[in-house]
């Protein structure tokens, strides 16, 4: 799955963080403010695919947080808002904690 970060050609100071998955879904995410969580949004016909979209951008969340021995784990995920119809969108918070080397 090809999954990159991506700023829109109309924006010359990105005001949300986008990844662009598959050259052809868009999803928007942002840490939380409270807690070591991150929610995405997918939008469109990325919500049909949210679970193994949002699994491959977990796992890669997880290796790129390895440093000597202590790394990301993740410990939940929650729908924080569901579509009420075909063109909203849905809304997963994703929870980690950080193990330690030792």
């Amino acid at each position: 799955m090809k999954i990159q970060f991506y700023i829109p050609s109309d924006e010359v100071i990105p005001t949300r963080l986008r990844l662009k998955v598959d050259d052809k879904y868009d999803v928007y995410y942002h840490c939380d403010q409270d807690e070591f969580a991150w929610h995405f949004t997918f939008w469109n016909d990325a919500k049909d695919r949210y679970e193994e979209i949002l699994g491959e951008i977990v796992e890669r969340m997880k290796l790129q947080s390895y440093d000597h021995g202590a790394c990301w784990r993740e410990t939940g995920r929650e729908v924080t808002h569901y579509p009420e119809d075909f063109w909203d969108s849905l809304t997963v918070k994703v929870s980690f904690r950080m193990r330690d080397a030792g």
